[in-house]
């Protein structure tokens, strides 16, 4: 209920050129279940060439909406940025202007807030991707039937993460559902992460990263976000520029190097929603059995290769390695100790951080034998861009393969070698406490 004049939630809908689609969503917000009196909206036009504040005002009568206007394009970012901050309620949900709402969807959202008694929480919404039928149905006021909704218009986060595994994995990394056309959060949580990120003004990945910082801002707990697939819209179709694609792929490169960890690294990867979600649990697992495992340790290094890495620029991966006397430029990626200027706790499937030839060397104590096939070869090739060479380091260790599944680990160092071999110069060389595979 709203409390002292406020309401409960705080719709920002975001639009940009796109009137005619934004007049179907604040129609479909007039039909709401939840009471008028319980909800504003607030349009942020991001500097449309026709100004969309006339849009807006036709449903004075019926919606308490306001419009904030920026007299250019700034980004959906600072857009959104813009209108949030003129929400009064303690929940803000996000609605894109293409999106026409379903008649219970605000009490939903509104609902799932208020069952949290305060406690931070997000919200996430499934869409239906309408196509010219379903639109032209909505748009006349007639209801969207089953044969308008078959698996082509599905919302494609639930296609892929269809798999009763990839709802297991949802609680590890829920912010790679975290698409803001129809999401709520508490306002706090988006005061406290500073809203969406400015610097990304190109299009895509921005909500991604905002709810990223939202879910490791309160300690990544399993029951922060949920979603719930009757709090759903219906999309309609729209012009995307195929640019849009290459964009997204800058702002991917952006999120690397603000997130320096695993769990971002792997979006960088040609995938699925579902195969994103594995993989993080997955990694996630890996590092933390590889450590409990002993695994990773700079003391299975031969004598000759440690001296070596005092004196070179190197890329060092493994735990415990960041204690190693490195030289001058060089790097590590040990999730045992904190992240800093030249720690971070990445895999090492991108390296986008390092210049071409930036590196002596790369070396790799055992945590290489956790990356999926199609991973490995990402390591290799891209760290052969980097560095002259890499070690694979493979410390001897009595631990059953078996016993960390579903954690991998290479174990069969012959199979792995005679794989390579057809693709590169490689050497092996056998020390007290490790096998050293050298890929060059």
């Amino acid at each position: 209920m709203p409390t002292q004049g406020r309401p409960s939630l705080s719709v920002v809908v975001p639009a940009h050129e796109n009137g005619a689609a934004l007049d179907a969503t604040l129609h479909s917000l007039t039909r709401q279940s939840l009471p008028r009196d319980d909800f504003e909206v607030i349009v942020g036009d991001d500097g449309s060439a026709v100004p969309l504040a006339p849009v807006a005002e036709k449903y004075a009568d019926r919606l308490a909406v306001t419009c904030v206007r920026s007299e250019r394009n700034r980004g959906r970012s600072a857009n959104r940025n813009a209108a949030a901050a003129r929400a009064r309620a303690d929940t803000l949900m996000f609605l894109d202007a293409d999106t026409v709402a379903h008649p219970r969807l605000l009490e939903r959202h509104r609902d799932f807030h208020a069952g949290r008694a305060g406690r931070p929480g997000v919200l996430l919404g499934q869409r239906y991707d309408l196509d010219w039928a379903g639109a032209d149905a909505l748009r006349r006021g007639e209801p969207v039937g089953p044969e308008m909704l078959d698996a082509e218009r599905g919302d494609p986060r639930l296609e892929d993460t269809a798999h009763p595994q990839r709802m297991r994995d949802f609680p590890r990394a829920p912010w790679v559902l975290g698409l803001t056309h129809n999401a709520s959060v508490d306002h706090e949580s988006f005061r406290r992460v500073g809203g969406f990120d400015e610097a990304m003004v190109k299009w895509g990945f921005e909500d991604l990263d905002f709810f990223y910082r939202v879910f490791h801002l309160h300690g990544a707990p399993a029951e922060l976000f949920r979603l719930d697939v009757d709090a759903f819209s219906y999309h309609l179709p729209h012009f995307r520029r195929t640019t849009n694609g290459l964009a997204s792929m800058d702002n991917m490169k952006y999120l690397l190097r603000k997130h320096l960890r695993y769990d971002v690294e792997v979006l960088y990867a040609i995938n699925t929603f579902g195969r994103h979600l594995g993989r993080i649990r997955l990694y996630g697992d890996a590092i933390d059995a590889y450590r409990r495992g002993g695994l990773g340790q700079p003391a299975a290094l031969p004598a000759a290769l440690r001296a070596e890495l005092a004196t070179s620029r190197a890329l060092v991966v493994g735990n415990g390695v960041s204690t190693l006397e490195l030289g001058a430029g060089s790097h590590t990626f040990d999730h045992a100790a904190p992240p800093g200027e030249t720690n971070s706790h990445l895999l090492g499937t991108v390296l986008q951080q390092f210049r071409t030839g930036a590196l002596d060397l790369i070396v790799n104590v055992d945590l290489w034998r956790c990356l999926l096939p199609d991973d490995l070869p990402a390591f290799l090739t891209r760290g052969l861009l980097k560095a002259d060479r890499i070690e694979l380091v493979a410390s001897r260790t009595d631990l059953d393969q078996r016993t960390l599944l579903p954690v991998p680990l290479v174990a069969d160092l012959d199979y792995l070698v005679d794989m390579l071999g057809t693709h590169f110069a490689v050497a092996v060389a056998a020390h007290d406490a490790a096998t050293v595979v050298t890929v060059r």
